[in-house]
């Protein structure tokens, strides 16, 4: 399965200095993003599937009371990217035991409104254990960010903010 789409977004009534008094923020701005998406689902062979996603995004300051007025906002990257690849044993002893791994990438971004200063790209690792028991029982592990990575999401007024290390999320649901 492929899927993709186009489009263009304007979001309306974003804050932005108050020209009267630089210390408030007013509801005049104005942000047009336009991009695309595409992803892509497969069954490669018996019990292994995959999945492929991509998206890139054309975001400007269309309206501002600021110095931002043309420019990229703040943490909006140009290119976002996904790739999971899962195997769930199809049958035998085995059989409901599933095993994922992929890979996410967030393309650099600006952390400033001038677009002077930007947060690097990086990518993460995640990881996946899971086990039907029954029809209705199933276990599952998640691992996010699997190589504990550093890396910072934003850096503003001289402070950067660190993304999530490694997490690790365990699962027990049921179905009626």
């Amino acid at each position: 399965m492929i899927t993709a789409a186009v489009f263009q977004m304007t979001k309306t009534n974003v804050l932005t200095v108050d020209p009267a008094d630089i210390n408030r923020s007013i509801q005049t701005g104005e942000v047009r993003t336009r991009g695309a998406e595409l992803e892509a689902k497969a069954s490669i062979f018996n019990g292994v599937d995959a999945t492929l996603a991509y998206a890139y995004l054309d975001a400007e300051v269309t309206e501002s009371t600021d110095n931002d007025l043309g420019m990229v906002p703040v943490n909006v990257p140009h290119h976002i990217a996904s790739a999971w690849l899962n195997y769930t044993v199809p049958d035998g002893p085995l059989k409901g035991l599933g095993v994922g791994g992929g890979a996410r990438y967030i393309g650099s971004s600006w952390n400033d409104n001038a677009n002077t200063s930007k947060n690097p790209s990086y990518t993460l690792v995640d990881a996946a254990v899971s086990y039907k028991v029954t029809d209705s029982l199933a276990l599952q592990l998640n691992v996010n960010n699997l190589l504990d990575e550093e890396y910072t999401t934003t850096c503003a007024f001289g402070s950067c903010y660190y993304g999530p290390g490694r997490r690790v999320i365990g699962t027990l649901s049921y179905r009626w």
